[in-house]
């Protein structure tokens, strides 16, 4: 493997806001969304709805760069085995910490009967397979697909790439309330990557246009904002649900404009290299993987509600929110020991071990298949 160059901070940064948001989404408590008091609902609205931009971003990194590398599938399955060491830590470390909690100290009912301990469990063991968090999920289906995809994309040319791009964009990217079979799946990473790998691979000249990044940020946000306001405002959220906005939506245009708009300020700034900013954006899966754990996740809602319960709507939005970015770093700062434990255990010889089965499958598994399939084939 060749040396890792040192990550653009320009971008780093922008994947720690995208997880910011995301977990701000997660735990605003609902009880400010449906406040008879306009401006909590307002605020409240506002940091919750830009889960769409953080989704879409989060991603969007992540797609900028996989644009421009050369796929293959042994790349593809090394990223899933560097990400399943992850998930399986994750999984059946906070499935293990909960269940000693809950059965040896009697702290809390994170599991409500012994069916949901057991499927709990399960799916802690396999957590792709059983979607226990969608994204990894969905990451991990793009990745292995990502090979195809591209070679796909780059043989169809610039002309088809285009009309399938402007498609896609007009049926999802448009229209508010109706998703069209759209859902948080690896079909949204399809859909985003096929409009970024259009822009990255045809089009340089805008994404250095520093008039079009102030246009897509401005009306991305404009309209994101204004719309969702007046959905705030008439409180139509609370009885429509939080999809019933532009920004909650990461397939509509304002999340894809702000995102892109991002994108480009970063690409367009010197590059720079922050060893902090580069360290903290190392473990931003972690806020997401701890704090979407569906029993902890109902606990912790169920703690901060019982923290902030009878305060008045302002201070306790204000201590909702200081609660979520110290359980924002404190995850952060778990990862970072989850890293410095993985150096010292599975990753002390990167690659090692997927070198290993990567070699068996290649050298010994894949020409005693390819002899059985050609002796059926000549019957």
């Amino acid at each position: 493997m060749g040396k890792e160059t040192t990550r653009n901070s320009n971008f780093e940064f922008l994947r720690i806001v995208a997880m910011l948001a995301i977990t701000l989404c997660h735990f605003v408590a609902r009880k400010y969304i449906l406040s008879g008091d306009i401006p909590i609902r307002w605020i409240s609205v506002m940091l919750v709805d830009f889960w769409g931009l953080g989704d879409c971003l989060f991603f969007g990194i992540t797609s900028w760069y996989l644009c421009m590398s050369n796929p293959t599938g042994k790349k593809a399955f090394r990223r899933v085995w560097q990400l399943e060491k992850q998930l399986w830590f994750y999984a059946i470390g906070i499935f293990a910490v909960l269940a000693i909690l809950q059965f040896g100290f009697g702290l809390y009912p994170f599991f409500a009967s012994k069916g949901a301990l057991a499927k709990a469990g399960l799916s802690s063991v396999a957590p792709v397979i059983s979607e226990l968090w969608w994204y990894p999920t969905a990451y991990v289906l793009f990745v292995l697909l990502h090979p195809f995809i591209n070679a796909c994309l780059r043989a169809c040319g610039e002309r088809i790439h285009r009309g399938l791009a402007l498609s896609a964009f007009a049926i999802w990217g448009v229209i508010p309330f109706f998703p069209l079979n759209m859902k948080l799946s690896v079909f949204l990473f399809l859909y985003q990557y096929v409009m970024l790998s259009y822009v990255r691979w045809y089009h340089d000249d805008l994404l250095r246009s520093r008039r079009l990044k102030t246009m897509l940020l401005a009306v991305g946000l404009g309209v994101g904002i204004c719309f969702d306001s007046v959905m705030a405002v008439a409180g139509a959220i609370g009885k429509l649900g939080r999809n019933y906005t532009y920004m909650s939506q990461p397939w509509s245009f304002p999340s894809l404009f702000v995102a892109l708009g991002l994108l480009m300020w970063a690409y367009q700034r010197e590059e720079s290299h922050s060893k902090a900013i580069n360290i903290m954006a190392s473990a931003t899966l972690a806020p997401y993987v701890i704090t979407k754990y569906t029993p902890l996740t109902l606990a912790v809602k169920h703690w901060i509600d019982e923290l902030t319960a009878g305060m008045n709507a302002g201070f306790g939005l204000m201590l909702n929110v200081v609660l979520i970015l110290v359980m924002f770093m404190l995850c952060i700062a778990i990862d970072l020991v989850r890293q410095a434990l993985f150096r010292v255990t599975v990753d002390r010889k990167p690659g090692a071990w997927f070198a290993v089965v990567w070699d068996c499958m290649e050298n010994r598994a894949k020409p005693a298949i390819s002899e059985k399939w050609a002796r059926i084939v000549q019957g």
